[in-house]
């Protein structure tokens, strides 16, 4: 395969097949989706160059020596905090310095296979007999802060296994172009980030020095338990020290596999003629007898790996049981109990994070605490729901974490569904409730505008008519308590009073801002989205009719229009943003617009951004602004040196004719 082709297959759509004139990007808007290529002639930064269209890239292939295969949103800094998309899992396997010396390829290929990793995308020989690796992502993913820091733990890991650099990670590193006469090895072969995610954890779980060969210690289901190389190792014989742990381990073995208590107790008795020296008979009948009466179903991974000498770890799924017949809840469940914690401490707490795992029981079991692992995976899931949010002050022992509700409709239907799973019935009023809440935005406050908005969303706008209850009307469903009362009154206003379609319509205008990655808070908590979405109502009545009028033409035609009325108001509500913007800082001095820039920069860091596509996009037209500033300034001052030149020889020239 050849450099076009390899190119295609890793950028994909991130590169145009030439560039865009400006008239061009006016008209259809600036993508996104692109990034930049950088390329050098070595490491250093006069030698690197940025190019986004595949015909720049393959111009330059002659003349460079190194590509990045992960893009950037700017093309003038190669930067961690600049990545855009990472396509590739890259390792750099060094032969310098008397490192990995006469290794070749069918050597890389083997301490591939032996990590259990999979199939690479491209290998290219580097001029030291060195290797760069690839796997190409199956799907392109989004570069942040979070996920450039577990790409590097897992590139470190890999490198680690196959012999590669171990300080040459970071998505954004150079690696060597590959051409037709270093190109080693390609396939087709891809790999989903998920399941190298896996393949980290997987190795995580072993807690060995020697992980090269991690996969033999792998056992799939308890079916396949009696047969592993480690268990089978304890079945020859342990000596003495071992004898009780290993009876007892072996007869959980067995407890798992299926065998009942007799059976187990009988090969027992066969294995123990093995040890040296056997344990008495009474206490092989005792251990068997203790395993398959307690709590535990199957055998520790880690007492296998002592008592054998061997790695071993196994993964299995049981079918959940009544969760006051569990040991460890499921996760949802303790989900609800924590929340339940939270909210009726006024919804906050602090403190160290075990003082107040140690307060939250299960509200099957009030005997039953919260397992502290448990806790702390539950935090992390609640963050990432964005229910929970955490901040830690403080360090090591001292530390104090403080946890926050932040968005309480989230959190009771999450409590909600833990109920359920529970086995208590949810109420079948669809109304108002204690657990309705009625805030204007949903939220509950409003975020600041983003930079250079323009719509204001008059105080009419937000003020609701009377919304009605369960006790008010009849038929048609009550209207929800967790859709912004705008919306609610532009649609109630216009005669559509049933609940249940208010609340599908919201639904369409959530998918609406999703596809251009506005979360669920921003929506409710900035007004100039509150007025769109209050728009999108207006327009889509006219075109679809209305309940007044009585030539509403149906829910699923309606939301439909309604649905890409809102894609379309919202297009051009951020082009409009984008063009004002760039009006903007055409008259801003250097010094200003510059601060512009690194403010952007800041807002893109943190970790809430309402717009984080329109943030990048002014954050381009800031360099192109720049970028051309500089090259009116190169313009002006190559005029003035020719037009001085120019008088200085009609000066000589007049002098010499005198």
């Amino acid at each position: 395969m050849n450099l076009a082709g390899i190119a295609v297959n890793i950028y994909r759509d991130q590169l145009t097949n030439k560039k865009k004139k400006q008239s061009e990007k006016q008209q259809t808007g600036y993508n996104n989706r692109l990034g930049w290529v950088f390329v050098s002639k070595d490491f250093t930064k006069e030698t690197t160059k940025a190019v986004r269209t595949y015909g720049s890239l393959f111009n330059v292939s002659k003349d460079y020596t190194y590509f990045t295969p992960n893009t950037f949103y700017r093309n003038d800094l190669r930067r961690l905090s600049t990545l855009r998309w990472i396509n590739a899992m890259s390792i750099d396997i060094d032969a310098k310095n008397g490192k990995n010396e006469g290794m070749t390829l069918p050597d890389v290929q083997e301490s591939i296979t032996q990590a259990g990793l999979p199939m690479p995308s491209l290998i290219v020989q580097t001029p030291s007999k060195g290797f760069h690796v690839h796997w190409f992502l199956e799907q392109p993913k989004r570069a942040s802060d979070k996920l450039n820091a577990h790409y590097s733990r897992i590139q470190t890991c890999m490198a680690e296994m196959i012999h590669g650099d171990i300080h040459a990670v970071g998505p954004e590193r150079l690696f060597r172009l590959p051409t037709d006469e270093n190109t080693v090895f390609h396939s087709q072969e891809r790999v989903s980030f998920d399941e190298l995610c896996e393949w980290f954890q997987l190795v995580q779980e072993q807690d060995q020095q020697d992980v090269h060969t991690y996969k033999k210690g792998f056992c799939k289901g308890y079916e396949n338990l009696l047969k592993h190389p480690a268990v089978q190792k304890i079945l020859e014989g342990v000596n003495k020290g071992q004898r009780d742990m290993a009876c007892y381990t072996l007869a959980l073995a067995y407890k798992a596999a299926g065998y009942d208590e007799k059976t187990a107790e009988a090969y027992l008795h066969n294995w123990n003629q093995k040890n040296k020296p056997q344990m008495r008979q009474i206490e092989v009948k005792r251990k068997v007898k203790s395993a398959y009466n307690g709590r535990f179903h199957a055998p520790s991974a880690k007492k296998i790996r002592e008592l054998s000498g061997m790695l071993f770890s196994y993964v299995i799924w049981e079918e959940a049981k009544p969760r006051e017949k569990r040991t460890y809840s499921h996760i949802e469940e303790w989900e609800g109990d924590v929340l339940a914690f939270i909210r009726s401490q006024g919804g906050q707490v602090s403190g160290s994070q075990r003082d107040i795992a140690d307060q939250i029981t299960s509200s099957v079991d009030a005997e039953k605490k919260i397992p502290y692992a448990t806790f702390k995976k539950v935090i992390a899931r609640l963050e990432e729901q964005e229910i929970l949010s955490k901040k830690v002050s403080g360090k090591g022992r001292g530390a104090s974490t403080e946890l926050t509700i932040i968005d309480e409709v989230k959190a009771r239907r999450t409590q909600s569904d833990a109920s359920k799973k529970e086995g208590q019935t949810p109420s079948k009023i669809n109304g108002f409730n204690s657990n309705t809440i009625k805030d204007t935005v949903v939220g509950g406050t409003a975020l600041p505008l983003s930079t250079g908005s323009s719509l204001a969303l008059p105080k009419e706008t937000l003020t609701p008519v009377i919304l009605p209850t369960s006790s008010t009307l009849s038929k048609p469903a009550p209207i929800p308590g967790n859709v912004p009362h705008a919306f609610v009154s532009a649609l109630y206003n216009r005669s559509f009073v049933d609940g249940r379609f208010i609340f599908r319509a919201w639904g369409k205008i959530q998918l609406a801002f999703k596809a251009f990655g506005i979360t669920y808070h921003s929506i409710g908590a900035t007004n100039d989205y509150l007025r769109l979405a209050v728009d999108a109502v207006a327009v889509t009545v006219e075109k679809k009719g209305s309940m007044i009028a009585g030539d509403f033409q149906g829910d699923e035609r309606f939301l439909k229009y309604l649905f890409g009325t809102m894609k379309g108001l919202f297009a051009n509500y951020r082009s409009d943003q984008l063009t004002q913007f760039v009006e903007e800082i055409e008259g801003l001095g250097d010094i200003t617009l510059s601060h512009v820039g690194m403010e952007l920069e800041n807002e893109l860091k943190a970790s809430r951004v309402v717009d984080r596509e329109l943030v990048e996009a002014k954050l381009a037209e800031i360099e192109r602004e720049q970028s051309a500033r500089q090259r009116r300034k190169h313009y002006h001052n190559h005029s003035a040196f020719e037009l001085h030149s120019s008088l200085n020889q009609f000066k000589l020239f007049v002098k010499t004719d005198d």
